[in-house]
């Protein structure tokens, strides 16, 4: 295990040691305390997450209203009301509604003092107070001179929203660590919010190292600069900027700019993997080298007051290493829950799934009919194994696999058609 300040060169060594992927997580989550607050607009918090616990200061709704169009009335009055039997309420205006009346009133609206009760329109019909002159349409809020034929009751309550009874004034509604929904924003809006504290975003900086090319023909792109900064916005955090890795130390710059460091490449054991050297020149490697399998070359360090997560520039193992550690880092900086962010359902394993005992596996699955397969083992098949699948089983340090018929939780990737259970 590499020390707290102590240079490391392991190019044409290799890892005489590798850190516990549960001791590379605590160390993670030692350096990764929630950023502070900002307050921000409500109209530009979607997608935000909340610094603090929001308890509604008003009841939702305010006042007893309606909660359908029709009449307001009182109950009592439509009892024995029917297609052969109506009754007659007067039409009329009013904040207080008499008896034997009906007020015309609108969803929303509060309701007039005494009525208890909401009669759908089509249960009444309006007619005209004078003699052999009526109407069978529908007619708009009447005054004095029309009348209301009723051809149905309605039971006490029918229609009416009651007071505090979708939010009661002092209900806690939203927790810290939510992340807003648009309907968070409608319900907050409601209230009367207009800014809200939220967790500040992650400033992550990015240092990426030039891809491996192998012959002249399909040449090679950088998958990991767009890659990471896709990841990096999924879990909350801002990107401040990308740079090439170099064999100077000027990119190593960012840090200075960032909450956090992220450099994917030249990791590992080759002569060209100056990466682990020049953090430690620059700043400190606390670890390097995790029993992680894709991603073993991973390690963790300082460079300035920025924790920096160094990741293996294998697309593949940079993703894998990405997801277990340095996701983790930046969903605790922005105050989101640690896990992985991925749906779990539990499958069957359908062929025997091999691990290696001693190192945290993380093999990618087909999921069809409630049962699992892996595709190919856990370091091979590259980034498009990871298209492939559907999503991927973690499997412990301890065990060398999982037996057909075992029941195990699988982290399902996002988007697409799931062959789910």
């Amino acid at each position: 295990m590499k020390r707290r300040g102590v240079k490391a060169d392991m190019r044409g060594r290799g890892f005489s040691d590798r850190v516990s992927l549960e001791a590379a997580t605590e160390w993670v989550d030692a350096h990764s305390a929630a950023l502070a607050a900002e307050e921000i607009e409500l109209r530009a918090a979607a997608g935000r997450v909340l610094a603090v616990d929001v308890a509604s200061e008003w009841a939702i709704p305010a006042a007893d209203r309606a909660g359908v169009d029709g009449y307001a009335v009182r109950s009592a009055d439509t009892v024995g009301a029917g297609d052969y039997n109506p009754l007659e309420l007067a039409l009329v205006k009013a904040d207080e509604l008499p008896a034997a009346a009906a007020v015309s009133i609108s969803s929303g609206d509060a309701l007039p003092r005494g009525a208890d009760a909401i009669l759908p329109f089509e249960l009444a019909r309006t007619k005209v107070a004078t003699v052999g002159a009526t109407s069978n349409a529908t007619l708009p809020a009447a005054g004095a001179g029309k009348t209301l034929e009723v051809f149905g009751a309605v039971a006490e309550g029918f229609g009416v929203e009651r007071k505090g009874q979708q939010v009661q004034a002092g209900t806690q509604l939203l927790e810290r660590g939510r992340e807003l929904l648009p309907q968070d924003i409608g319900l907050l809006a409601a209230l009367g919010v207009e800014r809200i504290q939220v967790a500040r975003r992650p400033r992550v900086g990015i240092l990426v190292g030039e891809p491996k090319r192998c012959g002249e023909s399909g040449g090679q792109g950088d998958a990991n600069g767009p890659m990471l900064r896709a990841l990096v916005e999924r879990d909350g955090g801002s990107v401040v900027k990308v740079v090439a890795l170099a064999s100077e130390r000027h990119g190593f710059a960012i840090a200075y700019e960032a909450d956090l460091m992220l450099v994917a490449g030249r990791s590992g054991m080759g002569w060209d993997d100056i990466a682990a050297l020049t953090i430690s020149e620059v700043g400190e490697m606390a670890m390097h080298g995790v029993a992680l399998r894709p991603g073993g070359s991973a390690g963790m360090g300082a460079v300035g007051t920025a924790p920096v997560v160094l990741l293996p520039g294998d697309p593949l193992e940079c993703l894998c290493a990405y997801e277990m550690l340095a996701g983790r880092m930046i969903r605790r900086l922005g105050g989101r829950a640690p896990e992985l962010p991925f749906a779990v359902v539990e499958a069957e394993v359908g062929r025997k799934i091999v691990s290696m005992i001693g190192v945290v596996d993380v093999c990618r699955v087909r999921l069809e009919d409630g049962k699992i397969e892996a595709i190919g083992t856990a370091e091979s098949g590259g980034l498009a194994s990871t298209v492939r699948a559907d999503g991927f089983v973690v499997i412990p340090a301890p065990l060398e696999g999982y037996a057909p018929g075992a029941r195990v939780s699988v982290y399902v990737y996002g988007g697409g058609t799931r062959k789910e259970q």
